[in-house]
C-alpha cells in the first residue's frame, strides 16, 4: 500500500459487480473507499455525508442521471469528479460542463481509473493552492499599497509568506 496520505473515494455505479470491482481495485491501489452509491440521488447524499477527496461516478444512473448528480454535488462542494461512461461524446461534454474533472470510457482498464483519479486529485490540489496564493497576494498587495508601499512589495511578501507556509487574507 502507498505510504502517502490516503485519498478517500466515493464510487457511484448502479451495477453491483462493477461497484465491487472498483472497490477492490481502488483499495488495492491505496485509496479508502468510503461508500458506494447505486444512483444519482444516493451519490449526492453520500457526497454530502462523507465529504470524499474524489468521486468516481458513472454517468448512466437511475433516479438522477450522472450529469445532474455531478452538477448538484459541485453546487455544494468543490470536489474532483471523474466520470465513467460508455456513452457518447455529447454526454461526456455535458458532464465536463457540469463540473466533472475528467472521464474514463467503459470498458476500462484498472490503471486508467487509478491514473484519472490521481490526476484529478493533483490538478484539484494545484488549483486550490493557486487560489489561496492569489487571495493572499491580493491581500498583501492591497495592504502594502494602503500603507504607501509599491505593489511589488506585496508580491514579494506573498512569495516569502508562501515559502514559510503562510496564507494572508482579510478577515470577513
Amino acid at each position: 500500500m502507498n505510504q502517502l496520505a490516503v485519498s478517500t473515494v466515493l464510487t457511484v455505479e448502479d451495477d453491483p459487480i462493477v461497484r465491487d470491482d472498483l472497490r477492490t481495485l481502488l483499495e488495492r491501489e491505496g485509496f479508502e473507499v468510503l461508500a458506494g452509491a447505486r444512483d444519482g440521488v444516493e451519490a449526492v447524499e453520500l457526497a454530502r455525508e462523507h465529504r470524499p477527496d474524489v468521486i468516481l461516478l458513472d454517468l448512466s444512473l437511475p433516479s438522477l442521471g450522472g450529469v445532474e448528480a455531478v452538477q448538484r454535488i459541485r453546487e455544494e462542494r468543490d470536489v474532483p469528479i471523474v466520470a465513467l461512461t460508455g456513452y457518447s461524446e455529447m454526454l461526456v461534454g455535458q458532464a465536463l460542463e457540469a463540473g466533472a474533472s475528467a472521464y474514463v470510457r467503459k470498458p476500462f482498464a484498472g490503471g486508467e481509473v487509478v491514473t484519472a483519479l490521481r490526476d484529478a486529485l493533483g490538478a484539484h490540489g494545484r488549483r486550490a493552492i493557486e487560489a489561496q496564493r492569489a487571495e493572499s497576494r491580493s491581500a498583501l498587495v492591497q495592504l502594502s499599497t494602503m500603507l504607501g508601499y509599491p505593489e511589488e512589495m506585496g508580491v514579494e511578501l506573498e512569495r516569502r509568506a508562501f515559502a514559510d507556509g503562510k496564507v494572508w487574507r482579510f478577515a470577513e
